[in-house]
């Protein structure tokens, strides 16, 4: 599953494509997201850290069904996932070798 979708990844390509390394270590910094947050979200409210990653369909989606334990502990293991996913994409496209 992809973390971002298609134009916001030619978008950031095109962006970072006239920066130097440390310009692209602060965007990355400034891009990326809390791991952390993520999960402490989902375990508060279930499908609160997939809405912050940008799956609100599937925060709502897990808020809606979160009464059964199962998609409860599901959420706060996907919005981790998510957020590592993420982060890895943008790293490899802010840092890509095909400039």
């Amino acid at each position: 599953m992809m973390a971002m979708n298609e134009i916001e990844l030619m978008q950031i390509k095109d962006f970072v494509k006239d920066m130097d390394k440390n310009q692209r270590i602060v965007y990355y910094e400034q891009k990326k997201k809390s791991v952390g947050i993520a999960v402490l979200l989902s375990f508060i409210i279930p499908g609160a850290g997939q809405m912050y990653l940008g799956r609100v369909g599937k925060g709502i989606i897990l808020l809606l069904t979160c009464w059964l334990i199962i998609p409860w502990i599901y959420s706060i293991y996907d919005a981790y996932k998510s957020a590592k996913d993420y982060n890895a994409q943008l790293y490899s496209i802010i840092f890509s070798k095909d400039d």
